[in-house]
């Protein structure tokens, strides 16, 4: 029995492992088959895939409503106070400063002495001319006194050539004689008046080295010291003496944009704010317009006068000059940075219901700090963009983000 099964299982050891090596030799096969079919079509989807461009992706953009409001308002606008008066004093007579009066801060009034100088050489003219006058008035004196005597002499002449005792031409050589006498007196008469006119124009000169304030205000600068050299007038060799400012009232300067401007009106009141006064308000008025607008700006030049009684405000300040301005139509107002101003104008970007950008131009009106008035442009409603990318262009497609 034991031969029997020897014989009859080695058949089947043989037959399994055939088997497996079919099963094997199959399985690479289609393995093989698989892959030299597989590789190269997702090769080449990768190749198709790289070589195909990403769609691109809408930029997220913020916006905001534009939103209509009512144009009449109180209008504010930055100004800087100037002096109502503000000039400076020159000698009108050349000298030496002997002394001054005034200092930086001084309060002066109208026809107040500021300065004296010392005038030497006007000093000599004038003695020199005066000492011509006297000159001049003796010599009309002599020919009065010769007129006098032709005169005496052309009658004792006339007398004698009546009783034919002496020639007619010594009569008529004395009558021209006293001729003569009459015009050298005309003659030293307009010499005596021309010299009193000579001495009356130093006389002036020298008084002009008294130096007074030409209108009441303030000292701003003292320019001279005692011994100061000072040449007569404001040309390039002269130097003024001192600077003097009169602050009441105040001055403010401001310019009232196009919009605005037909509703300016002289007279109306104004208030002036100041940091200096926190809180609290200056009235002044409307006293004159430039009654045409700037070329360049689109402004009207407006005058604000300021009572300024106790000196409270210098010149030169920084003030808030506010205005009750207003429109015949309502505005639209958006953030300033939502302004798009460069080449191509001043433009306001509004985004459509498809997200497409659209780039609308626009007359910007007041500007409010954080935002702006556009008086032109926008109907109000619109969602623009609050601050739009440096690349916007027209028909830009977005993705509109509006603030939560």
């Amino acid at each position: 029995m034991s031969e029997t099964t020897v014989e009859t299982s080695t058949p089947r050891r043989t037959v399994s492992k055939w088997h497996l090596a079919i099963a094997g030799v199959i399985v690479l096969g289609v393995a093989a088959a698989f892959f030299a079919g597989y590789l190269p079509r997702r090769h080449a989807r990768a190749k198709v895939t790289a070589a195909t461009p990403a769609a691109p992706v809408a930029p997220k953009v913020a916006v905001v409503k534009a939103v209509a409001v009512d144009a009449g308002r109180l209008l504010s606008l930055p100004a800087s106070l100037v002096a109502n008066q503000q000039t400076q004093v020159y000698a009108r007579a050349s000298g030496y400063v002997s002394r001054w009066l005034v200092d930086i801060g001084s309060r002066v009034q109208k026809g107040e002495l500021l300065v004296q100088l010392d005038t030497p050489e006007l000093d000599k003219q004038l003695a020199q001319a005066k000492a011509s006058l006297s000159q001049t008035v003796a010599a009309l004196a002599q020919a009065r006194a010769n007129r006098e005597y032709a005169y005496i002499t052309a009658g004792r002449e006339a007398q004698l050539y009546a009783k034919q005792l002496i020639s007619a031409q010594e009569n008529d050589q004395a009558r021209t004689q006293a001729a003569v006498w009459d015009a050298n007196v005309n003659a030293a008469r307009a010499n005596v008046k021309a010299q009193q006119a000579s001495v009356g124009q130093l006389e002036q000169l020298v008084s002009f080295g008294r130096v007074y304030a030409p209108f009441a205000g303030t000292i701003t600068r003292r320019l001279v010291d005692v011994g100061t050299l000072v040449n007569a007038g404001a040309g390039s060799n002269a130097a003024a003496l001192f600077e003097i400012v009169s602050a009441d009232p105040m001055l403010a300067y401001v310019d009232v944009p196009q919009t605005f401007a037909p509703s300016v009106r002289v007279g109306a009141q104004a208030k002036i704010s100041l940091k200096n006064y926190p809180g609290r308000a200056f009235v002044g008025k409307v006293a004159r317009t430039a009654g045409a607008l700037d070329a360049a700006s689109r402004t009207l030049r407006t005058e604000v006068d300021l009572p300024n009684p106790r000196g409270e405000l210098l010149a030169g300040m920084y003030v808030d000059v506010s205005l009750d301005v207003a429109v015949s139509h309502q505005v639209v107002r958006v953030p300033s940075s939502a302004i798009i101003s460069d080449a191509r104008g001043v433009h306001v970007g509004v985004v459509d219901g498809s997200g497409k950008v659209k780039l609308v131009a626009v007359t910007p009106g007041l500007d409010n700090g954080s935002t702006i008035d556009v008086v032109a442009g926008l109907s109000g409603g619109e969602q623009v963009l609050s601050a739009p990318p440096s690349d916007v262009a027209d028909g830009m497609q977005v993705q509109p983000v509006s603030p939560g």
